[in-house]
């Protein structure tokens, strides 16, 4: 056995102690499980369709990003259709 240390947010520290102390587990088996859980799905899907979980953008887009938000702008055209058929709005790639 090998020990691992991480340095993780408070968030993730609080959701890890309700999901072990609800379910009765040790934290150390959650997380290798969790770990073999992600290694498995990074091994297994093409790195196009990775999403990291957290999008780090400056300071100027993440104000655009904000005021998008909070106007009541409804969708455009692209995202509509997005929405009302996603396969018909995926964009065609060449075989």
């Amino acid at each position: 056995m090998t020990q691992i240390s991480a340095t993780i947010s408070a968030e993730t520290r609080d959701r890890l102690e309700h999901y072990v102390r609800a379910r009765g587990l040790k934290k150390g088996f959650v997380i290798e499980q969790a770990l073999l859980h992600h290694l498995q799905a990074v091994s297994e899907l093409p790195d196009d369709v990775l999403i990291p979980p957290r999008l780090v953008v400056g300071r100027d887009v993440g104000d655009r990003l904000l005021e998008r938000l909070a106007s009541n702008e409804s969708p455009n055209r692209a995202m509509q259709a997005l929405f009302d058929d996603p396969v018909a709005a995926a964009p065609n790639k060449p075989s």
